[in-house]
């Protein structure tokens, strides 16, 4: 999958196409620091903000611009208007047409996205982190920037602002309204938190599936295959959608028909488009 970074030829892989963003399963975000950047997940992000500790931020910036130098790099820059906000977006400006996006940290409005797409060259996508009480809030107007490509759900800041704890129930409400404010502006369906242990990958990826989620952020690379695994339509779930595309009602249908057409020609076309990566 062209998403991916692969250094094994010495060499990472080109950055994912526009297009492309708003397909991606899985953002992987690894320091810097980490060294390699051979990945299975679909996105590979540099992490500049939590990835980096305070004394080594200009190391891990120095490192990214040597990893640009194979291929463009996403970034996951700080937030806006902060110090390091500020140092992260000086190295995207520098590094221009190696920049290939960034997942904003703790995007608190529209403001904080226009800000970025003011100080990154023209057409950067941006992935908007909604990880406060604040920030759910105004997810309608993030969503809606001209610049915003997707919203990520920054869990664990999410619970320490709220006080919410991990269980699926307690997160259900904000999640929701992560998948309304992106479907109401039009945009991909939004990225989930990191998707946990490794063993429970799969399963906490099939809920962000249920949720409206079309992607996870990801610490370790053994998640992966069980987040691809629940955020691709299986063939049994593509057939019987082709299955229903291609029949002829010969009776009456009630109202649920046109939307179930919908549902599964979504599918099918989604299917198809990862088929493609």
């Amino acid at each position: 999958m062209s998403l991916t970074h692969d250094t094994s030829a010495g060499a990472a892989s080109v950055a994912p196409a526009p297009a492309r963003v708003d397909l991606a399963r899985t953002w992987m975000l690894r320091s810097p620091l980490a060294g390699g950047l051979e990945t299975s997940a679909d996105v590979l992000v540099l992490d500049l903000e939590d990835g980096l500790p305070a004394g080594r931020k200009a190391e891990g910036r120095d490192r990214a611009r040597a990893a640009a130098s194979d291929a463009p790099v996403w970034l996951r820059i700080s937030a806006a208007g902060t110090r390091d906000g500020q140092a992260d977006l000086a190295l995207g400006r520098e590094l221009d047409d190696r920049l290939a996006g960034v997942v904003l940290a703790m995007c608190a409005g529209p403001a904080d996205v226009a800000h970025v797409a003011a100080s990154l060259p023209a057409g950067v996508p941006i992935v908007a982190m909604v990880e406060s009480a604040a920030a759910l809030l105004a997810a309608p107007a993030i969503a809606a920037h001209p610049a915003t490509r997707r919203l990520a759900f920054g869990t664990g800041d999410f619970r320490r602002d709220t006080g919410m704890g991990v269980d699926r129930i307690a997160l259900s409400w904000p999640r929701a309204q992560l998948v309304v404010a992106s479907a109401a502006a039009g945009i991909a369906g939004p990225i989930d938190g990191p998707c946990g242990p490794v063993d429970q990958a799969q399963d906490a990826a099939a809920h962000a599936v249920a949720m409206g989620f079309t992607g996870t952020l990801a610490l370790h690379d053994a998640a992966v295959d069980g987040a691809h695994a629940a955020f691709t339509p299986s063939p049994a779930e593509v057939d019987a959608a082709l299955a229903l595309l291609s029949a002829t009602p010969d009776g009456p249908v009630d109202g649920s028909y046109a939307p179930t057409l919908a549902r599964a020609r979504a599918l099918v076309e989604r299917a198809e488009a990862l088929a493609s990566l």
